[in-house]
């Protein structure tokens, strides 16, 4: 139960921004104490949306589409198992920006997120 409680003190609600700031994403995560697994949502987009275009093999541009942006939501990120012995935090994260980064393309409020990270 212990770890519950510093789970949802440092976690449970996450801002994270991208696109150099431009937009913001929060993602409200719920841990549960029986299985050990974590589930994750974005609940709220803010800011612009993007979209990423490709020039040439290696390169890529971000064109705004859309901006004011200010979208309540619900998208279901993937689960994820923790060992609340050995809990990797920054593996956590990078699995919320992962998925966030993944799913978000899939949605009403599709956006590129470009160089996303925790406020």
């Amino acid at each position: 139960m212990e770890f519950k409680q510093y789970f949802d003190i440092g976690y449970k609600e996450m801002i994270f921004t991208a696109n150099n700031g431009d937009t913001i994403i929060a993602i409200k995560s719920n841990y549960s104490v029986p299985s050990s697994m974590v589930t994750s949502s974005i609940i709220h987009v803010n800011g612009k949306r993007f979209e990423e275009k490709r020039w040439g093999f290696f390169f890529t541009d971000l064109v705004e589409i859309e901006s004011n942006v200010r979208a309540n939501v619900y998208i279901e990120l993937e689960k994820y198992e923790i060992d609340p012995e050995d809990f990797d935090d920054e593996s956590f994260i990078q699995h919320l920006i992962d998925e966030a980064t993944e799913k978000i393309q899939e949605s009403n409020v599709c956006t590129a997120l470009n160089e996303m990270e925790v406020v």
